[in-house]
């Protein structure tokens, strides 16, 4: 009776392992995990300062209307440039210290800031380049790339005591790489690498602070 469980059972670990295994990983997924997370704190994204960074720009226009009772009213629309990878930074930084950083719960002790203080994204030449030139230009209808796309940020956490006092900072600084060609034009997965690196210096910082972090028993 024993042996007859033995195929069943394998068969039910098999799917459960490859669904393990094909399961795609979160875009947020870093590449560490913290065994301890600092107390509960309030968390903070300096937007102003990323809008900066990444030269985001936002107006806000404000005109007086009559209303049905002849009160002048205030009308307020605004309009904004879209950067996917300003979002995707303000994404990053949230989701680390949600769920990477800082322990749930409502008692805080104290805050954090974060904000991308650098971003730059440059071209350089490559190989590619050269047969491009060789080939008056025929080798970037092949797809053979033209440059390689070089992305740096630098990341910043502020901290502060429940005092709203400041206690003191870390910055980590991240780069990311990838061939560009006529096809492959999208730089958003290297700027995804970077803010990641980033992220692993800075919370190596954060993680061996004694200020924030207690001292092993």
């Amino acid at each position: 009776m024993i042996k007859r469980y033995h195929i069943p059972a394998l068969a039910f670990f098999l799917i459960c392992t490859s669904v393990a295994l094909l399961a795609q990983k979160s875009v947020y997924t870093f590449p560490f995990e913290n065994s301890y997370k600092l107390p509960p704190m309030e968390t903070y994204i300096n937007t102003e300062e990323i809008s900066a960074s990444y030269q985001t720009y936002g107006n806000i226009y404000t005109t007086e209307v009559v209303g049905l009772s002849d009160e002048p009213l205030e009308q307020t629309s605004s309009t904004y440039i879209s950067d996917v990878k300003a979002s995707d930074a303000f994404r990053f930084l949230k989701f680390y210290m949600e769920e990477a950083l800082v322990s749930p719960g409502d008692d805080y002790q104290g805050s954090i800031e974060m904000s991308v203080i650098y971003y730059h994204e440059k071209y350089r030449v490559n190989l590619g380049t050269a047969l491009n030139i060789l080939t008056l230009g025929m080798g970037t209808l092949f797809g053979i790339p033209f440059a390689t796309s070089v992305t740096d940020v630098e990341l910043e956490a502020n901290f502060y005591n429940q005092n709203k006092q400041y206690v003191t900072t870390h910055r980590g600084v991240g780069r990311g790489k990838k061939w560009v060609g006529l096809y492959s034009l999208d730089t958003r997965l290297p700027h995804q690498r970077a803010l990641k690196e980033a992220l692993d210096e800075v919370n190596t910082s954060i993680m061996t602070d004694p200020l924030l972090v207690p001292a092993p028993q």
